[in-house]
């Protein structure tokens, strides 16, 4: 196998699930990928044990005792630091079961569901795994993440980033200044919110109507109660103005909003990594007000 091939193992027992996988590759990686094929987890350890792969593609449910997470333990006692990325494929309706157990295995950089599967999906994921896979392992604080934009195409676009990348981390939310102040201080709409935790990171558009982001930033850094809720500017904005603005008021990042989804998909991986894994941030952000 070439070095500069993507040499794939795949574990899977069913005939039909093998063609359909090496038909989706074949769209997207033509001659570039080399796929081996075990349909028993024996063969697949052996396979694993005699040649190098870049990544593991392994079906969850197997016609034998073990499922496709037990052989994935199984490999990393046996091979260790020296067993490569695997994507966890299963056609199991309980999706969010099976998230848990992947959570819960190392090695296992994410799961994809065979009935959403796609050539696009199986290329991008598999992309995302080798570019990323010494970030997926990072434990990340389970605070509420706050966007506020008034475009609903870009919200969608976030949240789908969100579930690109399987961030199971709360995301609500608001349209404008006005709402975002609600939200923090839990007035109106948002009272039934008095007393829980305030988000941990905050995705801040900059021009929104009724009051504008640049405006909400200015309150929430005077605010004794806000100022410390990390603070990531995402904005179509790329005038030197509103980047030093943004700044000067106490934002903590400042990132134009990309223009295609995987590159969205990679900023939100980026940034939450960064604050919700690396950074070292208090304890709490703080409770908000009763």
């Amino acid at each position: 196998m070439s070095a500069k091939t993507l040499n794939i193992l795949l574990l899977e027992d069913e005939e039909n699930d093998h063609l359909l996988i090496r038909e989706m590759l074949s769209k997207t990686y033509s001659a570039g990928f080399h796929l081996d094929r075990a349909n028993t987890c024996a063969q697949a350890e052996q396979m694993a044990s005699a040649s190098h792969y870049n990544i593991f593609l392994v079906d969850y449910q197997l016609d034998c005792p073990l499922t496709g997470i037990d052989w994935v333990n199984a490999m990393h006692k046996k091979l260790g630091g020296k067993c490569p990325p695997t994507l966890l494929l299963t056609g199991q309706p309980d999706v969010q079961h099976i998230d848990m157990l992947a959570r819960q295995t190392t090695g296992i950089s994410y799961f994809l569901t065979k009935s959403e599967l796609n050539a696009e999906s199986l290329e991008r994921t598999i992309r995302f795994t080798l570019k990323n896979q010494t970030l997926v392992q990072h434990p990340r604080k389970l605070v509420t993440i706050l966007m506020a934009d008034d475009d609903p195409d870009d919200r969608l676009l976030v949240e789908d980033a969100f579930l690109e990348i399987r961030l199971d981390n709360p995301l609500d939310f608001v349209e404008n200044g006005v709402e975002l102040m609600d939200y923090l201080h839990r007035r109106g709409t948002y009272s039934h919110l008095a007393g829980a935790p305030l988000p941990g990171l905050i995705l801040l558009d900059l021009n929104m109507p009724r009051k504008d982001g640049r405006e909400a930033l200015n309150e929430i850094k005077q605010d004794e109660a806000l100022r410390k809720i990390p603070i990531v500017i995402l904005t179509t904005s790329k005038a030197d103005e509103d980047l030093l603005a943004s700044y000067n008021l106490g934002a903590n990042s400042f990132i134009v909003k990309p223009v295609t989804f995987d590159k969205l998909v990679e900023v939100i991986r980026v940034v939450t990594d960064y604050w919700l894994c690396i950074v070292t941030l208090p304890t709490s952000t703080g409770k908000s007000p009763a």
